[in-house]
């Protein structure tokens, strides 16, 4: 009985297991929410249980669930955690998971090391690739503008490899190099392709650049390069092409008929004893000169000179991990042909990246890129005729072929300087070609669990060519002889970086910090040569047969560093960081070689205090300042020296004439940054970010004017400050954020003030056409320094300048206007630096369609439009083009015409000279690009073995809003032997670009 009863209770226990432990699959596929890709290696577990399950490489996975409801927990690293209510038995199930921004922006590389968001002290932007990818531009500056707070960058040329000009916080240096330090990978210096870059750090205050000491003086952008994700091999490949057109701004040349009926106001015929200055337009004088049958000669030379040109961009990549290695390579194919005839830009850059795991301690990262480029750019004065060669010129003969046009030309050619542009760009070539090699090395072993050593060191050299060549047969200077210039460069260095870093935590304390050494060569070589005479046909040095010259130099710099840095984060709340390098520069004497560059900052991590713990409106909310020094020497390697030239000749022998004055004690630049923050994050939606920084740069390496018996005008010296001052906002909030809809917005905005002091007296510089800046105490850095133009005298028609009257004691009393420019008074006009500028972007997406739309403004700037006072010049050059006169724009039509704007043709004497009649304000609003993309479904990728298909366009420069007469306000502001920061001056116009974009994952 008692058996029959156990087997019973046995029996039961069995069907209600069976019944309990029943379970039934569920399959589905688990997909990105950005671009609908699959995802391997996700987990995918059954919540409350042990069951689980890893997706394949298509995404695919299979769990069993208990029968009835369950719910499924989603994971990937890197992407929110998703839960998924499902029922045993249910099929294709469709999960997309979402990129979790914080998490994936929650490691910053900053200096020699890296920190957690949440631990950085000091102003610090990071832009993600997803950021970087709506521009298909060729450098990063381009990528950048408009999304870090701070970074003004200038595309202040279109022409073919150009990259932007780019400065943070302002300018604060004279002579020195304004350009932000570029770091790949963790090494100074190196190249990469576009393509590669996995996401850019910018280091602003002193707290992140200081450790860079005296190569941070004009801040530190840090570039990392792709490294794999996941674990089987991924590759992706894009293809773009598309086009580009020049933009010519509001600098539209008249055509034939409005040229014709303008210079009609040259033969004006004043009536001769008339009271009012009365006049008649002498027809017959004018039809006699000017034949009618000009209107029906209409050439557009811009057109004719700018076509539309071709872009491609190549990209094809592999990335994967295994247990022991990590390896990323890519390779990118980029050519564009330049909008202006006859010059192109090509480059070839494969890189590859590898991490071998040799053990649980000792990690071994090999880095290579090589670059390989060739191009042809152009000669200015070809540009500058294709803007002022008039349209009663034919450039080609009955051919089609550009016709050679000189002074001893028997046809008539109404252009001024008897030169056909597109005949010279056909007879001359300005080539250049060079490839570039640069291999990195990294060791990381791991000595303790809190102690690590760390190498990393670079490798690279270069070499590039330079030709200038125009043919015997081209007109001009070199026609019948012709004329060779070829330029070679290499260089080569080392870096080499040996730290050891340690990271340990005791209860509620943490401690982590590096101390090392760095040390850094390179060295450059130039050699060169040119001469005329040349055969046509050739153009090899060996055949010139006079003028030869021969050129050639070398350059050698050596840095040497101790560098340390040691970090203090209290119950992850408070946070404190100091750092230190001593620098070693050869550019200085023995004596001054040595800088010591300390910084300090701290934050305060208030939304981890207890009383903001659970609210619901605060996610985050830090307090950061800090302070720090950084310098430079970056002027050349013999500023101190007293230096001979050996160029001339005495007695058929060498001679050397003093060329330098010595300074023995000349030393670094030093820039004391003062930095304060706040970061917050409200509604785990919106953040905003605000920097309010001062920067003093003192000790300015200047050339200093010199007493007359010295027998120098100038020694290089350390003397004047320069002072910039701002504020910096940046918010980033989503909008809508739902299943199939998403709208973000970022929005940047900075404002700066730059002030010199200091100075031992007014230095006035004057440019390219005679164009002056004054730096002087109290004023900007480059501050206009001309008359100002006060229109036109309304009874006589001729200019008129404003003319300052002083006292005795040299202060300005009164003003009066004067006709006569000789006393018309150079002023302080304004500078070309702006008062603000930033970025508003936008990015939408609904379900698989994105669209991105970046823009980016700048106001307050100064920028002399130098190309008017070729091409509105009142009748001074007859036989050069003119620009159509902007609305409201009036000649000078006779006495009592207070409506004029322009002087009469017949009394505008030095009407053209230096003044701000030419001085326009530089702001404008700029749509910087839109992107369109569209992912097409995972199943018709399938279809042609893909796991995932992007098609996209793309539009940049779409269009720019300003006031300013003349081509696009972005002007540079780098100083150089022909250029003027804020001149602009018939510069190879900038692009818009139209792209078609397809990308593969497979």
């Amino acid at each position: 009985m008692i058996r029959k009863i156990l087997l019973i209770c046995f029996c039961a226990i069995m069907f209600c297991l069976q019944g309990f432990s029943q379970t039934l699959p569920v399959t589905g596929r688990v997909v990105s929410a950005l671009d609908k890709q699959p995802m391997a290696g996700v987990t995918v577990s059954v919540k409350g249980t042990t069951a689980g399950a890893m997706t394949n490489i298509n995404g695919e996975f299979t769990v069993n669930v208990p029968a009835g409801k369950a719910t499924l927990v989603v994971r990937f690293l890197g992407y929110l955690p998703k839960e998924v209510p499902v029922t045993g038995g249910q099929t294709g199930i469709q999960v997309q998971l979402t990129e979790d921004v914080q998490q994936l922006t929650d490691v910053v590389v900053v200096g020699y090391t890296s920190k957690k968001q949440n631990e950085l002290t000091s102003a610090v932007s990071v832009v993600s690739a997803n950021k970087l990818k709506d521009v298909t531009a060729n450098d990063i500056g381009t990528m950048l503008q408009g999304k870090v707070a701070g970074l003004n960058v200038v595309n202040s040329s279109g022409a073919p490899g150009a990259a932007a000009e780019i400065r943070l916080r302002g300018v604060s240096s004279v002579n020195a190099n304004q350009s932000p330090l570029i770091v790949v990978d963790g090494i100074i210096g190196g190249n990469y392709d576009p393509n590669d870059v996995e996401s850019i750090t910018v280091l602003k205050d002193a707290g992140a650049t200081a450790l860079y000491g005296s190569q941070a003086n004009a801040g530190v952008i840090i570039i990392t390069t792709k490294t794999a994700k996941q674990g089987e091999t991924r590759f992706e490949a894009k293809i773009s092409t598309g086009f580009r057109t020049a933009d010519f701004g509001k600098m539209k040349v008249m055509n034939s008929n409005e040229l014709y009926d303008y210079q009609k106001e040259f033969y004006r015929d004043y009536i001769v004893g008339a009271p009012d200055n009365s006049y008649k337009i002498d027809l017959v004088k004018f039809y006699n000169e000017r034949p009618l049958s000009l209107r029906s000669q209409d050439y557009n030379w811009s057109k004719e000179s700018f076509k539309k040109a071709p872009i491609y961009n190549f990209y094809l990549s592999a990335s994967g991990k295994t247990e022991k290695n990590d390896y990323y390579v890519g390779a990118s194919y980029y050519k564009e042909k330049g909008t202006f005839i006859n010059t192109n830009f090509e480059r070839v850059n494969l890189r590859g990246n590898s991490t071998y795991h040799f053990s649980k301690k000792l990690d071994v990262t090999n880095n290579i890129n090589l670059r390989a480029s060739k191009g042809k750019s152009y000669d200015y004065m070809d540009v500058y005729y294709s803007f002022l060669n008039m349209p009663w010129d034919n450039p080609y003969d009955a051919n089609g072929q550009p016709i050679y046009v000189d002074g001893n030309s028997t046809f008539k050619w109404w252009s001024r300087d008897k030169i056909n542009p597109l005949n010279t760009v056909k007879n001359s070539d300005h080539s250049y070609k060079g490839f570039n090699v640069n291999y990195d090395l990294g060791i990381n072993y791991r000595i303790t669990n809190w102690l690590t050593f760390t190498s990393t060191n670079r490798v690279a050299a270069s070499f590039d060519k330079g030709t200038n060549y125009v043919s015997p047969t081209a007109a001009g200077t070199y026609h019948g002889t012709g004329y060779i210039d070829e330029l070679n460069t290499l260089n080569y260095g080392l870096i080499s970086n040996q730290l050891f870093k340690f990271d340990f935590k005791m209860g509620d304390h943490s401690l982590s910090g590096f101390v090392g050494g760095a040390f850094e060569t390179s060295k450059s070589e130039y050699s060169g040569a040119s001469g005329k005479g040349l055969p046509e046909g050739l153009k090899v040095l060996n055949v010139v047969s006079n003028n030869q010259l021969v050129n050639g130099a070398n350059n050698k710099y050596i840095l040497q560093s101790l560098l340390s840095q040691v970090n203090y984060n209290y119950k992850n709340k408070y946070f404190l960081s100091g750092s230190f390098r001593y620098d070693g520069s050869s550019n200085f004497a023995p004596s001054k070689q040595y800088g010591g560059f300390p910084s300090v900052s701290a934050a305060w991590l208030a939304s981890n205090e207890d009383f903001l713990a659970d609210n619901n409106i605060i996610n985050n909310l830090k307090l950061r300042g800090s302070y720090g020094i950084t310098g430079t020497q970056d002027i050349g390697a013999s500023r101190y020296l007293g230096l001979f030239s050996l160029t001339t000749q005495y007695n058929s022998l060498v001679g050397a004439v003093p060329y330098q004055l010595a300074n023995p004690n000349l030393t670094w630049e030093s820039k004391r940054q003062i930095n304060a923050g706040i970061d917050i994050g409200l509604f785990k939606r919106l953040n905003l970010t605000v920097d309010v920084y001062r920067n003093d740069t003192k000790d300015l390496l200047l050339q200093v004017s010199q007493p007359l018996s010295v027998g120098f005008e100038t020694r290089w010296e350390n003397a004047g400050t320069v002072v910039n001052k701002g504020i910096e906002v940046g918010i980033s909030s989503t909008n809508v954020l739902t299943k199939d809809f998403e709208w973000n917005t970022d929005f940047t905005i900075n404002f700066n003030n730059n002030k010199l002091s200091g100075f031992p007296s007014d230095i006035i510089k004057t440019g390219s056409w005679s164009i002056s800046q004054i730096y002087r105490n109290g004023g900007d850095l480059f501050e206009f320094y001309m008359p100002k133009w006060l229109g036109v005298d309304a009874q006589t028609g001729a200019p008129v300048w404003e003319k300052i009257i002083y006292n005795t004691d040299g202060k300005a009393v009164a003003s009066e206007k004067t006709s006569d420019y000789a006393q018309a008074t150079s002023q302080e006009v304004g500078s070309a630096l702006p008062k603000f500028q930033g970025g508003f972007n936008n990015s939408f997406r609904y379900k698989s369609f994105n669209l991105r739309v970046s823009t980016y403004f700048n106001y307050g700037n100064k920028v002399f439009s130098n190309n008017l006072r070729f091409m509105m010049n009142d009748g001074h050059e007859p036989y050069y083009n003119q620009i159509k006169l902007p609305d409201g724009a009036k000649i000078w039509s006779g006495p009592g015409d207070t409506q004029a704007t322009e002087p009469s043709p017949q009394n505008s004497a030095n009407s053209t000279e230096t003044s701000t009649r030419y001085l326009k304000d530089g702001s404008y609003f700029t749509i910087r690009n839109i992107a369109f993309s569209y992912t097409l479904p995972i199943a018709w990728a399938q279809k042609i073995a893909m796991k995932g298909v992007t098609v996209g366009v793309t539009a940049d420069n779409v269009a720019t809003f300003s006031n300013f007469l003349g081509q696009d306000p972005q002007t540079t502001i780098t100083p150089g032997s022909f250029a003027t920061p804020g001149v602009s001056d018939f510069k190879y116009p900038n692009n818009r670009q139209y792209l078609l974009t397809v990308n593969f994952n497979f």
